[in-house]
Parts: structure tokens; C-alpha cells; sequence
């Protein structure tokens, strides 16, 4: 508690300072007396908007798992912080005068550096950036926890015994584990978001059940496409701010679109659907009307085929070209889709089909993917797992950008469907 205090106290000062260094850096002495005054008047309220922000965004917890969670929760605390100070001292600008907007914006990334760098310094020497390591059976960890200083280490024999202690942030495993405590891995690794390991000799010993088509280790899958923080941060990055591009760039495109559909068909131009998302959590799916109305009402849920009659004469072009798929840009800003990843599915669809399970539902799916940049793409679940699960083992930011890059030649030359 008492160093929650000191780091408390102390950022008040530093968020104070940075201002005061912002000034500088871009005045120089002596301060403009009306770009100062402002910040003079609303110093007290602009402090108190900041270190709310830190609050909420858990910078004075108890532990760290890392420098990194650290970064990201001061980043979007004074990132929130400088947003909603901008809105404040606008609001008030008759009172205090006009308060310049270039220091709001130097003054975040000094705030940055001096806010993190100290509590970084502090939480340090009071050993409280560490990352809690269970480690189940026997041995060797040292390639798996490689680099990771500050840890530590519990060890345990039985996979059930987890249950018996808190706030872990990292299970290795260095036995293959049974077929019927799978499930609690998985629980544990989705839904409570603790990273799971197998350490190399593990991988080892399951290659050739892999190999022989052994699905008792299925599961293992599920954290195959798990990638470190930093990477998870800037793919997640690039589906925020390239959504909302694509978004902004398309608005025009996205209108006409609407009104083509409304003269040309019955029924609304925009059209729901509950689809399965991450961990097998459910959401609504927004796209471009492509079918008439009530396709289903008759013979229920079935996979489109290439010469559908309920397909329209617009919904065919908007398929070729992959418009119809341009609404779905809510989801991915939503966080509920990302650009790049497997196509998501309808729960009818994904009972049916085991393929359609499983490693799938481990990340995001996605507007597009490799399955959609091929030349011949196959609508059948047995021919669309072979890429979703290429593109799961190797995903990365750097492969997301090339698919996303490969995307535009097949959405112009209309390729897939």
C-alpha cells in the first residue's frame, strides 16, 4: 500500500512537470504569459483528470506481470487523460482563455516517459513487476522461460492443485497431460487469460500423435497462435486505426451501395446474423443484404453455392468483389473480429462441422484471410480449415499486412467468393 502511495503522490508532481517541460520545450523562457495562463487556471482540475484516468486504468495495482502491461496501462490512462482534459479545458475556454492545443500533444509523450520510466523504477525495487510461473511435473524450463528475470517459480505435481492458488499469470507444463484435464487447460488459458506453455520436451513426445491423426491432444492447438504482448498490442493496433481508414475512406462507396440494394431489391440494406467469435462467444455479424429477403425462412440454414437463385444481381457483383463484407468493419473496431483471420461462422454451421471448431475459435475471425486470397476458394468446411490453420500457427503482424495486401488484386479482379 505504501508504495501505491508514493507512486500516487508522486505522478501528481511528474504530470505537473511534464506540463511545465512541455512549455518549455515549446516556448522556451520566458513563458508566453497567455499560452501559460490557461494551464495556471485549470492545473488543479487538469491533475485531477489525469490521475482518474491512471486509476481506471489499474496503474497503482499491487503486481505487474511485466515492464510491457506496465506501458500499456499508463499509455491509455494519459491517453485518456489528454482526450478528455482537451474536451475539459474547450468546454471552459471562455473562463481560461485558450489553452494551447500542441502542448496537450508534446505534453502526452513527455508524461509518458516520466510517469512510466519512475513507476517503472519504483515497482521495480519494490519487486513488484514479477510474473508468477506454476510450473506442473518435471523438467528442465530454462529454454521456455528464457529472458523472463523477474519470476517467480511454483512448482506443483497435479494439474488439479492450480485450484489452490491465485493470481497466476503462467502454467508451463512439462508433462503431456491427460485427455480429461485438456479442458481445464483450455478453460484456464481463455477465460481467465493465463498463458500456457509446453515446454519443448512436451512437443516433442506429441509430434507424432499429431502426426498419426491422435485428436486426444487437440486442444493443444488452442495456444499455438498465442504471441507475445507486444505483437497481440500492434496487430490489435492495426485492425483499430486500418478499420477505421477503411472505414472513413469507404463511407461514399458504403452509401451507394445501400441505395443500389434498396432500388433493387425488397427488404433493408443491412443485414444481421449471429455468428460464433473468439472462445465460442456470440455476436452479431453486420453485412450487406446479398439474398432476398427472407432467404431462409423456407429451407432454413444452408452454404451459399456459387450459382445461389437467392443471390441478387447486386448481392452477386458485392460477393465478387467482397463489398457485401464492408459493414463488418463495426466488429473489427468493436473488437469482436479482426481484419485478418479465419471467416466466422454461423452455431448451426459450427456443431456440424468439427472443423469448424476447436483452434478456430482461439483467435478472432477475421473480414478476410488466406482461404479468401486464393485463386479457387472452396466454400467447404473441410477445404477452409487447411488454410485457417496455416494462417492460426503462423500468424503475426507482418502476415496480416501481406494478406491484407493480397486482398485489394482479389477484391478488383473479383477471384474468390
Amino acid at each position: 500500500m505504501l508504495s501505491r502511495i508514493i507512486l500516487f503522490l508522486n505522478n501528481i508532481i511528474l504530470v505537473n512537470v511534464g506540463f511545465v517541460l512541455t512549455f518549455l520545450v515549446r516556448y522556451g523562457l520566458p513563458f508566453p504569459e497567455s499560452s501559460f495562463l490557461p494551464y495556471k487556471n485549470s492545473f488543479v482540475f487538469l491533475t485531477l483528470i489525469y490521475m482518474s484516468a491512471l486509476v481506471v486504468f489499474g496503474v497503482y495495482k499491487g503486481r505487474f506481470r511485466s515492464s510491457w502491461e506496465l506501458f500499456k496501462r499508463v499509455f491509455e490512462g494519459l491517453f485518456s487523460g489528454t482526450l478528455l482534459s482537451v474536451v475539459f479545458v474547450y468546454i471552459f475556454r471562455a473562463k481560461w482563455g485558450a489553452f494551447p492545443t500542441s502542448i496537450f500533444a508534446l505534453s502526452f509523450f513527455i508524461n509518458l516517459l516520466l510517469v512510466f520510466k519512475f513507476n517503472q523504477l519504483i515497482l521495480r525495487l519494490c519487486a513488484r513487476i514479477k510474473k508468477k510461473i506454476m510450473v506442473i511435473g518435471e523438467g528442465d524450463i530454462e529454454d521456455v522461460t528464457i529472458g523472463k528475470a523477474d519470476i517467480e517459480r511454483i512448482r506443483i505435481d497435479e494439474i488439479e492443485d492450480i485450484a489452490n492458488y491465485a493470481d497466476i499469470d503462467e502454467i508451463i507444463i512439462c508433462d503431456i497431460p491427460k485427455e480429461k484435464d485438456m479442458g481445464f487447460i483450455t478453460y484456464l488459458a481463455q477465460k481467465l487469460k493465463i498463458d500456457v506453455i509446453f515446454s519443448p520436451v512436451c512437443y516433442v513426445k506429441l509430434l507424432p500423435e499429431k502426426i498419426n491423426g491422435n485428436n486426444s491432444v487437440h486442444s493443444l492447438a488452442t495456444f499455438i497462435s498465442r504471441k507475445r504482448e507486444a505483437e497481440e498490442f500492434a496487430m490489435r493496433s492495426l485492425d483499430i486505426i486500418g478499420g477505421l481508414v477503411i472505414l472513413f475512406v469507404s463511407l461514399p462507396l458504403t452509401i451507394l451501395v445501400a441505395i443500389a440494394i434498396k432500388l433493387t431489391s425488397k427488404g433493408p440494406a443491412m443485414y444481421k446474423q449471429q455468428r460464433v467469435g473468439k472462445d465460442g462467444k456470440i455476436f452479431t455479424l453486420y453485412k450487406f443484404r446479398t439474398m432476398i429477403e427472407d432467404a431462409e425462412k423456407q429451407i432454413g440454414p444452408v452454404l451459399a453455392s456459387e450459382n445461389d437463385p437467392r443471390v441478387t444481381k447486386v448481392g452477386r457483383f458485392l460477393r465478387d468483389t467482397r463489398l457485401d463484407e464492408f459493414p463488418q468493419l463495426l466488429n473489427v473496431i468493436l473488437g469482436q473480429m479482426s481484419l485478418v483471420g479465419p471467416r466466422p461462422e454461423r452455431s448451426y454451421f459450427v456443431k456440424g462441422h468439427r472443423a469448424l471448431r476447436e483452434i478456430r475459435l482461439a483467435v478472432r475471425p477475421g473480414l478476410t484471410g488466406l482461404a479468401q486470397i486464393r485463386n479457387v476458394y472452396d466454400l467447404h468446411p473441410d477445404h477452409k480449415i487447411k488454410y485457417d490453420y496455416l494462417y492460426i500457427q503462423q500468424r503475426s503482424l507482418l502476415l496480416n499486412l501481406y494478406i491484407l495486401a493480397k486482398t485489394i488484386p482479389v477484391m478488383l479482379l473479383k477471384k474468390g467468393r
